[in-house]
């Protein structure tokens, strides 16, 4: 997928790109919001609207904090959060944390993980988004392509390309939408989703002076955390899955690595 896409890319004429998947289903009005809103602000690279996914019975566009013990266990562990921090603010505690993600805005955790917590506004600005569907300038892409090395799946390639970007210009127009059917045809199981994820995030610490925040230190931190939420869970698969990434990233042995450094293109980690 990512070889695809850099090849496309290269060989397209248009000054723009628009990215977008193929479970992607997209209004009749999308792309002209979107260019209304490149017109208006001139300096804008990367374009998005929200990307809607059914939970349940409804779309949404993000996943709202709306306990304090996950507000903390997220805290503690520097992991990721995608939606609004909604927790009840009744004691001090919650309230210092609620401060500290609204000061910091939406950012790359020390570990590496989104922290998307403002979708407010006509638009927000985000150092990481989903590019499933995305106007993008072609200069920006053939500086910071899409990583090779990875899986034929691409997990995680998005996150590669956005950290070449400019530290948070990815616009995201909060009146413009579309919707990810997440076809089920090829889509690997959770399990392996979350390992591939993983390396693809080391791996990209370890290549990306852009990431020269990020410590290894932290990234194992939050896996450890995360670890700990599946065997509190009694998820054994996801335990299985959490332990060999913890494992492979700590010893040094991340096969997307091992694969950059002797010139392979892609390779296929297995749990």
């Amino acid at each position: 997928m990512c070889i695809q896409r850099n090849l496309g890319i290269r060989t397209a004429s248009s000054p723009w790109i628009f990215l977008c998947d193929d479970d992607i289903e997209v209004p009749r009005d999308y792309l002209r919001l979107l260019s209304d809103h490149l017109n208006a602000h001139p300096g804008t690279g990367a374009v998005s609207g929200l990307v809607l996914q059914k939970e349940k019975d409804s779309w949404t566009a993000q996943y709202p904090i709306r306990s304090r013990r996950q507000l903390l266990w997220k805290f503690i562990f520097k992991l990721g959060i995608w939606g609004a921090i909604e927790c009840p603010d009744d004691n001090r505690l919650t309230r210092r944390l609620k401060e500290y993600y609204y000061r910091k805005g939406n950012h790359l955790s020390t570990a590496g993980w989104p922290v998307v917590t403002d979708f407010s506004g006509e638009y927000f600005t985000s150092p990481v988004y989903g590019l499933g569907a995305s106007l993008i300038k072609k200069e920006w892409l053939i500086r910071s392509p899409y990583e090779e090395v990875l899986d034929r799946h691409g997990i995680g390639d998005n996150y590669g390309v956005a950290a070449g970007f400019p530290s948070g210009c990815i616009h995201v127009l909060t009146g413009a939408f579309v919707f990810h059917h997440q076809e089920p045809v090829n889509r690997l199981v959770q399990p392996l989703q979350y390992y591939r994820r993983t390396l693809a995030l080391d791996y990209f610490v370890r290549t990306r002076p852009e990431l020269r925040s990020v410590k290894k230190s932290w990234l194992l931190w939050s896996l450890t955390g995360n670890l700990l939420s599946f065997l509190l869970a009694r998820d054994q698969t996801m335990t299985n899955s959490a332990w060999r990434s913890l494992w492979m990233i700590a010893s040094g042995r991340n096969p997307y690595y091992k694969a950059s450094r002797t010139n392979r293109l892609v390779t296929e980690p297995s749990l």
